[in-house]
């Protein structure tokens, strides 16, 4: 008896593809962007988020240069990587399973907050909890950055990712200061600077 593979994007979904390794997006290599957010005058060390923060390389690298760090994922073999990496670096960066748009009550306001990948993947019904969910945890000023595909055409040719509508969503609570267009594995995608107000 085979066993039926899990419901894409549920949180087994994600754990399955972390324990089989199938993590295109895990590449060990903390992004440019990051290094330059992180490099920046403007973001003064204090707390952090990364969502969807996966075996949590960019939330080391966040809690190595100053930060304290809560990366929330839905994968548990992922975010235990995360953590024994963590300790034996010896930095502040703590995992928390949970679903980002509804994160834990953890008493916070994060100076930044960094999303590589997640919130494209996120239903469209859902995005304006995460969006919700993500000013909550922010201080006044806080800097979001925000790493996502843009719209493209999947196998069955519908569209994923996230389009101006979504980027527009995010504007009662936020500025966008920048956007840097490309492209990642044969897909539009883009890199979005915003600064809670």
């Amino acid at each position: 008896m085979t066993v039926p593979e899990p419901e894409p994007r549920t949180p087994e979904w994600w754990d399955d593809r972390y324990l089989r390794s199938d993590t295109p997006w895990d590449t060990g290599i903390v992004p440019p962007e990051v290094r330059a957010a992180v490099a920046s005058a403007a973001l003064a060390p204090g707390w952090a988020l990364d969502l969807g923060c996966g075996s949590g390389l960019n939330a080391r690298y966040l809690a190595a240069h100053g930060y304290h760090v809560v990366g929330i994922d839905l994968a548990l073999s992922a975010l235990a990587r995360g953590n024994r990496a963590a300790r034996a670096a010896g930095v502040p960066a703590f995992f928390c399973l949970a679903d980002v748009t509804r994160p834990p009550l953890v008493p916070l306001r994060a100076v930044f907050a960094l999303d590589i990948g997640c919130f494209h993947a996120l239903p469209i019904e859902n995005r304006p909890a995460y969006i919700e969910a993500l000013a909550g945890r922010l201080a006044p000023g806080a800097d979001y950055l925000l790493y996502a595909f843009e719209l493209w055409a999947d196998d069955e040719g519908l569209l994923a990712g996230v389009g101006p509508a979504d980027i527009a969503a995010f504007a009662p609570c936020f500025a966008l200061r920048s956007a840097s267009h490309g492209s990642d594995r044969s897909r539009p995608a883009a890199w979005y600077s915003f600064r809670r107000f």
